[in-house]
C-alpha cells in the first residue's frame, strides 16, 4: 500500500489539473460563442442599416424622377423633346446607382471590419486558451517533480 500512498497525490493533482484544463476549455468555447453571437448581431444591425438606406434611396430617386417629370411637365416641353426628358431622368437614375455603388462599398468594408475584429478576438481568444492549457500542464509536471 505504500506505493499507492506515494503515487495519491500525483494522481490528484493531475485529475486536478484536468478538471482544470476541462473547465478553461469549457469557458473559451462560450467566449468563442459569445464573439461569434456579436458578430452575427453586428452583421444583422449592418444589413439592416444598408436595407434602410437602399430604401430611402430608392424614395428618393422615385420622388427626384417625378418633381423632373413635373417641372419638364409644367413647362411645356412637347412631345418631340422625350429623349431629352429621358436623358435628364437616367442621369438622375445613373447618379443614385453610383451614390449606391459607394454606399455598398461602405458597406462591404464596414462587415470587414466586423468580421476581422471578430476573427482577431476569436484566435486571441484561442491563443491564451492554448497558453493557459500549457502552463497549467507545465505547472503540474513542476509539482509532480518537487
Amino acid at each position: 500500500m505504500g506505493g499507492f500512498s506515494n503515487w495519491a497525490p500525483v494522481i490528484a493533482g493531475a485529475v486536478q489539473t484536468g478538471a482544470e484544463i476541462a473547465n478553461s476549455r469549457d469557458q473559451s468555447r462560450k467566449a468563442a460563442k459569445q464573439i461569434n453571437a456579436e458578430r452575427e448581431s453586428q452583421q444583422q444591425a449592418l444589413a439592416a442599416e444598408k436595407a434602410a438606406d437602399d430604401a430611402k434611396r430608392a424614395r428618393q430617386l422615385r420622388a427626384q424622377q417625378a418633381s423632373l417629370r413635373a417641372r419638364q411637365g409644367a413647362s411645356g416641353i412637347a412631345a418631340g423633346a422625350v429623349g431629352s426628358a429621358e436623358a435628364v431622368l437616367s442621369g438622375a437614375a445613373r447618379n443614385l446607382l453610383d451614390v449606391q455603388d459607394a454606399a455598398n462599398g461602405a458597406y462591404a468594408r464596414q462587415s470587414s471590419v466586423i468580421n476581422r475584429n471578430a476573427h482577431y478576438r476569436r484566435q486571441s481568444l484561442l491563443d491564451t486558451s492554448r497558453y493557459n492549457t500549457l502552463s497549467q500542464i507545465s505547472s503540474w509536471f513542476a509539482r509532480r517533480d518537487n
